[in-house]
């Protein structure tokens, strides 16, 4: 009977997993699977965890994580940075250059800074505030100081970074997230902590006409490339998102592939949709996800085109606000056809959605990464967890339960079951270095670009 109220872990490792050798001397090297099963059992095959009665579905973990914004609990502070994304290039793998963005030095970024210690308000914090920013800040988060930006965050080489990104239309308020840097900020954990907010998300007014997706991973690699890397060279990083900020954390690794920042030490994602078109389909399927959650979506999204002036500069946004009976845009791939698909001068939400699934990104992720999947999440479903990516990837490992809603994990005492074992697992892999040559090219996924070209099969086909 007490079955029927626990949640079952199980683990899906690779063929040949990436081997990892200690910082210190005197330890052995171990593989990402051994030290999770040694380490942090709470995420290894075989565990499980009691869950309340009342959230014993899906359904259930995730409407409680939604409506329970957890006001009392996780009393997280943050300093805000704005950020102006530079008007400069960045180099592609294959040698090109693009833009950051195409806004030439207009756009900013929400960076939310964890505090070590709760502080009570300064009034002084607007002084701080650009003029840009037209909105109320989110509970216990105050603007920066730019010139203190560098001594918020340690710079030596012993306290280790993490980079939260959240879900669709949240931000560093979530309690998911805060659930985490509540603890890993303090001790035994010790870590410093960012949220990089999406564009018009945690109350961040947007200055340049545009907005995200789970496809757009030019912010993240900006706060990496021209911020991170800039200000604090000797950090150890470590990144982790949420739902669609999973997807873009994914999709970001992918396209770096064996360039990725050589600070990038570990990764974490929860709650992502692998294969954003099967998500779509199951959110039809089921009567909540269709009348509830869609809507829900949808409704969140289409509040970032009411409050933000500028993507008014949008001619589609402006027809539709100009013209709102031609329109009848209530569930959540209808704004993406609408809105998403074009803006970024995409035809449909379909061909958005084949396009952002960073499950076809997975295999060319080279930083070990920790999926965290539940097998009840009404919003992404379970039918295209990228198991077979990660047998073949051996820098991935993936971990499912049986019960956790999206976002949601709650276990009988009302915590949340994955944030000690994520915390316990970024330390721990921070004991250790990344040996990339105990594997080889034959253990590695075979790079399709000899055979996949020009949008067909090339396969000892080209002529030089």
């Amino acid at each position: 009977m007490l079955g029927l109220f626990t949640s079952q872990v199980e683990n899906y490792i690779p063929n040949t997993p990436i081997k990892f050798t200690p910082r210190a001397e005197g330890e052995p090297t171990t593989t990402l699977p051994d030290l999770i099963k040694s380490k942090v059992p709470e995420l290894a095959k075989g565990y499980s965890y009691f869950i309340n009665p009342v959230l014993s579905s899906g359904h259930a973990q995730t409407a409680y994580t939604a409506l329970n914004k957890f006001a009392n609990s996780f009393h997280v502070h943050y300093k805000r940075r704005i950020l102006t994304v530079e008007n400069k290039t960045y180099t592609l793998p294959t040698g090109e250059k693009l833009k950051y963005d195409q806004w030439e030095g207009e756009t900013t970024i929400a960076l939310d800074y964890a505090l070590q210690s709760h502080q009570n308000s300064d009034p002084e914090h607007v002084w701080y505030k650009p003029s840009s920013q037209t909105k109320e800040l989110p509970p216990r988060t105050e603007y920066m100081n730019p010139e203190l930006e560098p001594t918020i965050i340690d710079n030596s080489d012993d306290k280790p970074l993490l980079i939260v990104l959240h879900g669709l239309s949240g931000g560093s308020y979530e309690a998911y997230i805060r659930a985490v840097l509540d603890k890993i900020i303090l001790d035994p954990f010790n870590f410093d902590a960012i949220v990089l907010n999406s564009r018009g998300c945690a109350n961040h007014t947007i200055t340049s006409p545009q907005l995200y997706n789970g496809l757009w991973t030019n912010d993240l690699r900006y706060v990496m490339n021209e911020h991170v890397s800039k200000l604090w060279p000797n950090k150890r990083v470590y990144l982790m998102g949420f739902s669609l900020g999973g997807a873009i954390l994914a999709n970001y690794l992918g396209q770096e592939g064996d360039a990725v920042s050589k600070q990038i030490k570990g990764a974490c994602v929860l709650g992502t949709p692998w294969d954003f078109p099967d998500s779509a389909i199951h959110l039809r399927e089921s009567i909540i996800g269709h009348n509830v959650y869609s809507p829900t979506m949808c409704s969140n999204l289409l509040k970032l085109l009411d409050s933000h002036g500028l993507l008014l500069s949008q001619e589609l946004v402006k027809h539709f606000k100009d013209n709102p009976d031609q329109y009848n845009i209530k569930f959540l791939k209808q704004f993406d056809n609408y809105f998403t698909a074009k803006l970024f001068g995409l035809n449909s939400a379909d061909e958005y959605y084949r396009l952002a699934s960073p499950v076809q990104r997975l295999m060319k992720v080279r930083v070990p990464t920790v999926i965290i999947s539940s097998r009840d999440d009404p919003i992404t479903g379970y039918r295209t967890l990228p198991v077979s990516e990660v047998e073949l990837n051996p820098y991935c490992t993936l971990v499912t339960t049986t019960v956790g809603g999206h976002l949601g994990w709650f276990t009988v005492t009302g915590d949340r079951w994955y944030t000690t074992p994520v915390c316990r697992l970024f330390t721990e892999l921070d004991k250790y270095n990344v040996d990339h040559a105990s594997v080889t090219e034959k253990d590695l996924p075979r790079d399709i670009s000899t055979s996949w070209k020009y949008d067909r099969l090339v396969n000892e086909m080209l002529v030089e």
